[in-house]
């Protein structure tokens, strides 16, 4: 497992960490209602990102548009459905930790919700995963110490305590969120699923709004700065540094880094608000960020491929023994390994038992992703297992885009990986010469020639074939 982080990484974290503490002490500061501030600030933010994604998209959403309902796949239709979920406990988490932050200091709202980690660890557990030892002390600890300071944060005030109450309730449905995406993201692009949540998010939060008459967008100067900068810092600055840092980074560094908001929330409001929490409520503080890390840690030590264990199966789904989980070099087609999970999957898939391989591999996927980061070797790695998979059940176009979507990420990593990358590419032809729909091999032909032109010395062949195959024009009906 990665463990270091390069310079470029490194910054692009503290730029993350930077433009996330900026959240409570901004929500603090503006005099505007905070379910307005969480409305305006997911409605600018789509009004941002939105027609950006959509002319990057345009292909995507435009066939969905002309009802070529085919075109959205099973998978993708899970993947929106869990998305539209995601929205609405993204939605909680700003309603409730942005009010938090009016009953409570900053440092108190913005520690509580960074126990997140701990949350998502009890739901791990509810999908029957077990946890190891020191998670479970990380959670007594993190447990003990909110109990602490919320119990010093009382002496404030009943307010006090319901903000308290508030930013927990954040970082529960924050975990919502992260599981929930955990399970969606492998389906659905990343720049479609972020405008789905977003979408879902704003329009939930505009209803709820209108349900507790709380008015929207009716905010002074202070305010609109505020919402200015709650636009700016975390909303586009954070979340794109946030997204750029795990394409290249290890996960887990990142997640224990991003514990620095806590503090650094705390140190901006006292500087700019003359804000702190009560002297008694800082060992509980202290506590909770303690515990969250062992929290973190101990996830990684249990998610590294390299030392973990899998579960393999009989045909009866009985537990059958534990075997070694190595790395694996990229899959060749025609090679079945023995002995380890990839046996395993092979063997479901080859018996029809695409769901529950489809499962493993997911599950196996986001670890890979948590960890090591989104275009990592080891998580690309399981997308051409899916693309092995895909071409076991004969869905040659799913195969095809898998390979592709591979070979961009071998392509686009830290470190440019070109044979990996032309492997994918000629997995992805094979797949693209047994696809019979021609509005798909038009699709795929014109992703193929991309990938090959970035890459001129590269089968001049392979452009020929595509080129010696005449594009499809379509003869678009204008029956119903």
């Amino acid at each position: 497992m990665r463990t270091k982080l390069d310079a470029i990484s490194l910054s692009a974290v503290l730029v993350t960490v930077g433009a996330f503490s900026a959240t409570a002490p901004l929500t603090a500061f503006a005099t505007g209602s905070a379910l307005a501030l969480a409305l305006g600030r997911n409605a600018l933010g789509l009004l941002t990102l939105g027609p950006v994604v959509a002319l990057i998209r345009r292909r995507e959403f435009g066939k969905v548009f002309r009802r070529e309902r085919f075109l959205v796949r099973k998978e993708q239709r899970r993947g929106a459905l869990l998305g539209a979920l995601a929205g609405t406990a993204l939605a909680a988490h700003f309603a409730t930790f942005m009010s938090s932050t009016r009953m409570t200091s900053v440092a108190m709202a913005t520690a509580l919700v960074a126990t997140q980690p701990v949350w998502q660890a009890l739901i791990s557990t509810l999908q029957g995963h077990r946890l190891p030892r020191a998670t479970w002390a990380g959670l007594g600890v993190s447990v003990a110490g909110a109990a602490i300071a919320s119990g010093m944060d009382g002496r404030a005030g009943t307010e006090a305590v319901v903000g308290d109450a508030l930013a927990l309730a954040g970082a529960i449905a924050l975990a919502g969120y992260t599981a929930i995406s955990e399970q969606a993201r492998p389906d659905v692009s990343t720049m479609v699923y972020s405008v789905l949540c977003s979408s879902v998010c704003t329009v939930e939060l505009l209803i709820l709004c209108l349900v507790t008459g709380t008015p929207v967008f009716a905010f002074n100067g202070g305010t609109w700065l505020a919402l200015l900068g709650l636009l700016i810092f975390p909303q586009l600055l954070g979340l794109f540094s946030l997204n750029f840092v795990l394409g290249r980074a290890p996960a887990t560094a990142v997640s224990i880094l991003l514990l620095l908001e806590a503090p650094v929330a705390a140190l901006i409001a006292w500087l700019w608000l003359g804000q702190l929490p009560a002297a008694t409520a800082w060992p509980g503080l202290l506590m909770i960020m303690l515990g969250v890390t062992a929290v973190v840690v101990a996830d990684a030590r249990r998610a590294d491929p390299a030392t973990d264990t899998v579960t393999d199966m009989d045909t009866t789904g009985e537990v059958r023994a534990l075997v070694a989980f190595p790395q694996h070099p990229l899959l060749a087609l025609n090679h079945i390994p023995g002995g380890d999970i990839h046996a395993f999957l092979w063997r479901e898939a080859h018996r029809g038992r695409f769901r529950a391989v489809e499962d493993t591999i997911r599950s196996l996927e986001n670890e890979a992703v948590r960890v090591h980061g989104t275009k990592s070797t080891e998580a690309t790695h399981w997308i051409e297992v899916r693309a092995v998979v895909a071409r076991i059940a004969a869905d040659h176009a799913l195969s095809a885009r898998l390979w592709l979507t591979a070979a961009r990420f071998h392509s686009s990593s830290a470190r440019r990986d070109l044979p990996s990358t032309r492997t994918c590419l000629d997995h992805a032809y094979q797949e693209w010469c047994s696809v019979t729909d021609e509005d798909v091999i038009d699709e795929l032909a014109s992703a193929l020639r991309a990938m090959c032109r970035q890459d001129p010395y590269y089968s001049t062949e392979m452009l020929a074939a595509l080129d010696r195959r005449p594009l499809h024009k379509p003869v678009h009906s204008h029956q119903e």
